[in-house]
């Protein structure tokens, strides 16, 4: 511990953290600092000013098993209202930084300087490799230190900029590469994002948030119309709904900066309205327009700003009466294959479509520095219902996970007694209504209970040959007349069921047919069929051919049992030298099952999935025929 006096109001001033090298004196805002057992005045720095930040100096916590101490507290502006870090003594001797962003708490160790990298080379979207950590670059920014106080490590100077670049990794894993002046190897900072109770913090010691009084009653300063603004502390831009003045509000009051085009239609969410979504009631704070152009055709949407004091800000985006909700996400938690696919929480997302987008009208507030005119780049990659977006600009890029909401569920979150408009056309990350899945899925079981049931009837069946029989008509028997007939000997069917008739000759290039009469011997009851056999072959020009057969088969459904005579009758070519020495087999199995019935279930168990398939198939069409990248 150093104890000594402000060199320029000999207020006392004390160092307790061993690293600290400078130190702000609490009374004149001189920045001190050691120099040997000496202490020198560095200039004057600006007082901190407050913010929404709910930490202060002195707080101590604990993070992971190690204490630590808020002993220095800087802030930064580039021009849109300052953001606190806060300098770290930890209870083993280790120093860090917590920052805050948006809602949001870093805490960073420094991990030494990366050699030969330069501010220039590195560009939002970049996958950098660190200390053996892959990152996705977020943000490339600058700011200059406008107020300190406590302990700091180095001087801080208030008249330099000082940039910065900001990256992220997998699960929360976060980075910070300081360029200083920018010519310089940047400094490393490697940590994690937390939420505030993660800081191991107590609640009741935490400093009540800061509410910009002025703001939560103001009036615009081109109509003087009242601005109810919902979140004072974190917004930066206001767009009266009265006017369409754009204000700035970054420094606890309004500045004039646009004059904005009003929107065509009243938001479809008004604004102030509150809905219940994901488990959270949301209220409506921001509306805007944005649109693209494609072949010279423009295509516009809406996206809603939703707010919520412990979650931050969501979206909700409206597009031809579909809807989307969107969270953002890191982007070191997407793996991306840019233009192609992205990979987010092992779920594989297809490129879907790249665009050029312009905010054309705001409403409402916004926790950026939002524009009319604004341009980016935005690619949106599908796994419906969900999407991963990709949003970027020269100097920034942001994700954000989508799921697809039917307009009935932001109806009814939102109590809107207007009824929605009803969707047009087929969304990019829309669910299929058709989707074949769950059809095949039970088509798939049922086919097997199919196979089962065939299989259970064909090893029940008897399958018993109850007649064999080789017939050879005489030389004067005649095509059909009763020279053809023949008689079996008699046979017993010993159980009601199908009868196979398989019958068989030995022809070549010629045919014969057979009349088959299977007659009852105890009751007369005749069951008959027919089958004709004919192999013809040659070859031509072409080379051999063949076409038919030398034996068929034939089905007689349920056969009663009893004593039984098969009467045959053949017919052929010709007269009768044609039918001399011609012969013929005729087998009869009793009890066998018939194949066709299984044929015909299985296919109309196919009929139901495979339409469900057109269907299915149609509709992705209409979809994938909206997209610039479906070719990826």
């Amino acid at each position: 511990m150093t104890q000594g006096q402000c060199p320029s109001c000999g207020a006392p001033v004390e160092f307790t953290a061993g690293s600290a090298q400078v130190v702000v004196c609490s009374y004149c805002q001189t920045v001190v600092a050691r120099k040997g057992a000496n202490l020198e005045a560095r200039g004057r720095i600006g007082a901190v000013v407050d913010t929404d930040s709910p930490l202060r100096l002195g707080l101590e916590g604990r993070y992971g098993k190690t204490g630590y101490r808020l002993v220095g507290h800087i802030q930064k502006d580039h021009g849109a209202g300052p953001w606190d870090e806060w300098y770290v003594q930890f209870d083993d001797e280790r120093t860090g930084w917590i920052s805050e962003s948006e809602g949001a708490f870093h805490v960073l160790f420094d991990a030494g300087m990366e050699e030969g990298l330069k501010l220039d080379d590195v560009y939002p979207g970049q996958r950098l490799h660190l200390r053996n950590r892959a990152f996705v670059v977020e943000e490339r920014g600058h700011g200059r230190v406008v107020a300190a106080a406590g302990q700091l490590p180095s001087d801080v100077d208030p008249t330099q900029d000082s940039y910065y670049v900001d990256a992220t990794g997998p699960k929360g894993v976060f980075a910070t590469l300081d360029f200083g002046t920018r010519t310089q190897d940047p400094e490393v900072f490697l940590g994690q994002r937390l939420k505030l109770e993660q800081l191991g913090i107590p609640v009741d010691q935490l400093r009540p948030r800061t509410k910009k009084v002025s703001l939560q009653q103001a009036r615009c300063t081109q109509c003087n119309g009242a601005l109810q603004l919902r979140a004072p502390d974190q917004t930066k831009r206001v767009a009266c709904p009265f006017c369409g003045a754009l204000l700035d509000a970054s420094q606890g009051k309004l500045a004039f900066l646009q004059l904005l085009e009003k929107p065509d239609h009243e938001p479809l969410i008004p604004l102030g309205a509150k809905g219940q979504l994901d488990g959270t009631e949301w209220i409506c704070i921001g509306f805007m327009v944005r649109s693209c152009t494609v072949e010279g055709t423009r295509y516009p949407w809406e996206e809603y700003l939703l707010f919520h004091k412990a979650r931050g800000f969501t979206w909700l985006m409206q597009s031809n009466g579909h809807w989307v909700y969107l969270k953002p996400i890191d982007a070191g938690d997407v793996s991306l294959v840019p233009g192609v696919a992205a990979h987010y929480e092992g779920r594989r997302y297809k490129a879907f479509q790249s665009v050029s987008t312009v905010t054309e009208t705001v409403l409402g507030e916004f926790y950026w520095e939002v524009r009319a005119g604004e341009m980016a780049q935005a690619i949106e990659y599908v796994a419906p219902p969900y999407s991963v977006n990709e949003d970027s600009t020269s100097n920034e890029i942001s994700f954000t996970h989508g799921e697809y909401l039917a307009p009935a569920v932001i109806q009814e979150a939102f109590k809107l007694k207007e009824p929605l408009p009803p969707p047009q056309g087929v969304a990019p990350s829309q669910p299929n209504p058709n989707t074949s899945v769950s059809a095949w899925k039970w088509a798939g079981i049922w086919a097997l209970a199919l196979v089962a049931l065939y299989m259970l009837i064909n090893i029940s069946s008897a399958n018993v040959g109850v007649l064999d029989m080789t017939v050879t008509l005489p030389p004067d028997a005649v095509s059909g007349q009763p020279s053809a007939i023949h008689f079996s000997e008699p046979f017993q069917i010993p159980k009601r069921g199908n009868v196979r008739a398989e019958v068989s000759a030995p022809v070549s290039n010629d045919w014969v047919g057979v009349q088959g009469d299977l007659v009852n011997q105890d009751t007369g009851e005749v069951t008959s069929f027919y089958q004709e056999v004919s192999y013809y072959s040659g070859s031509d020009s072409e080379g051999s051919w063949s076409e038919g057969g030398q034996s068929g088969t034939e089905y007689l459904s349920a056969v009663e049992p009893g004593n039984y005579v098969l009467r045959t009758t053949a017919a052929f070519t010709g007269g009768v030298q044609r039918g001399a020495g011609r012969s013929f087999r005729v087998q009869l199995t009793s009890d066998t099952p018939r194949g066709t019935w299984f044929l015909c279930a299985f296919v109309m168990l196919l009929v139901g999935p495979a339409f469900a398939f057109i269907r299915s198939s149609s509709f992705e069409s209409t979809r994938w025929a909206e997209s610039n990248l479906s070719d990826s």
